[in-house]
């Protein structure tokens, strides 16, 4: 037996307990990287006697924290919807597999910390192509996840998923690392306009459905 086989090897009748701990833990990390994300935003002190209106002088330096917290909590969610339909579809496990699923979560769970970085230095043009270079590159592993998990010569997947369906989670993953370069792009020119784009993702993503429904009604 060769190295490769031996490191391949499970006991078929524990296939489907090792999947679900795989799966599980995978969970777990998208669940820790929301929560980092909530824990950077640190509550003002409140001062006895102070005022309301003081109070909400406090908040408004916890703005640009808040909506990067809204921005990565939305892209890790969909990220996680991606990764729960197409593991939906997965019926065995590879150590090739086991490593792209690594690579997209540590690309996932160093978001916090990004989110973090560029939300405290926003109008620093470092942190943000930090922060969108950390997005982009979850989504390109996502996208080579997903073309590995529905590729047939890797039989991981049952094949009862269709072409329109891979088609429309390739298409769907690459939606936000697209955006975000986009915003890369025009950041030397607007600040204003790079740090609004995200808002095109959504946009986006109805295009993409509208466009791939419409295809395989065709």
């Amino acid at each position: 037996m060769t190295a490769k086989h031996f490191l391949d090897y499970h006991d078929p009748e524990r296939q489907d307990f090792q999947l679900d701990r795989f799966i599980l833990f995978s969970d777990a990390i998208f669940a820790i990287a929301i929560t980092l994300l909530v824990i950077e935003i640190k509550a003002p002190e409140i001062h006895t006697g102070g005022s309301d209106l003081e109070m909400l002088r406090q908040l408004i330096p916890l703005l640009p924290k808040a909506i990067g917290f809204v921005i990565s909590f939305w892209v890790i969610a969909n990220y996680w919807r991606i990764h729960h339909r197409i593991f939906g579809f997965v019926k065995r496990y590879t150590n090739r597999l086991i490593f792209l699923n690594f690579l997209f979560l540590f690309t996932l769970i160093i978001m916090p910390f990004s989110s973090s970085y560029y939300s405290e230095n926003s109008f620093y043009t470092i942190p943000y192509y930090f922060y969108n270079a950390n997005i982009i590159l979850t989504g390109v592993t996502n996208f080579i996840l997903i073309s590995y998990v529905f590729n047939p010569q890797n039989g991981v997947a049952r094949h009862t998923h269709t072409v329109h369906l891979k088609a429309i989670l390739r298409a769907r993953s690459m939606v936000i690392p697209a955006i975000f370069l986009i915003g890369i792009l025009l950041r030397p020119f607007s600040l204003v306009l790079a740090q609004w784009s995200p808002i095109l993702s959504w946009p986006a993503f109805y295009l993409v459905r509208k466009y791939y429904d419409r295809k395989l009604s065709a």
